[in-house]
């Protein structure tokens, strides 16, 4: 798609490992194993257990709320994606950004791998029965450590 972002033109940007990753990432959300979840965030990101269950589930709540939707559901269908963004680019405060994104200094042009985006989405049923189809979509940036892939830098926002 010339002069647009195409989100499945650019996967066949990332490396399979990443890909696998960020696969790997979104099911143990999907299974709600936040214990998994937090394996794999970076140990600069500083949250526990129940700041990884919080980031997701308070979002899940606000979805929900958002729809009208009483009760506890969850997503059930996971989407995986990345563009070409590099570490710099990512770093620069644009003119309609209130503010640069806050990506620890350890996210480095040596460690860094992809930024990529995860969507936890409905299934067929649940979106014909709660009338959305996203219940989050996360931004994140997949790093090497000395402990393999993992995420550096995550936001519910792409700015």
């Amino acid at each position: 798609m010339e002069g647009g972002f195409h989100p499945l033109a650019e996967v066949s940007l990332m490396q399979e490992s990443v890909q696998q990753f960020g696969t790997t990432l979104a099911q143990k959300a999907l299974d709600r194993d936040w214990e998994g979840v937090h394996s794999l965030l970076a140990p600069w990101l500083g949250l526990s257990t129940d700041g990884v269950r919080e980031f997701f589930e308070s979002d899940y709540r606000e979805t929900l709320q958002a729809n009208d939707v009483e009760g506890s559901h969850y997503p059930e269908v996971p989407y995986v994606s990345g563009n070409s963004s590099d570490l710099e680019f990512l770093r620069e405060k644009k003119d309609w950004m209130q503010a640069p994104r806050s990506i620890a200094p350890e996210v480095t042009p040596e460690n860094f791998r992809q930024w990529m985006t995860l969507q936890l989405q409905c299934s067929e049923e649940q979106m014909d029965e709660l009338g959305f189809d996203c219940f989050t979509e996360l931004w994140l940036i997949v790093c090497e450590t000395p402990d393999g892939l993992r995420v550096g830098y995550w936001s519910h926002s792409a700015y």
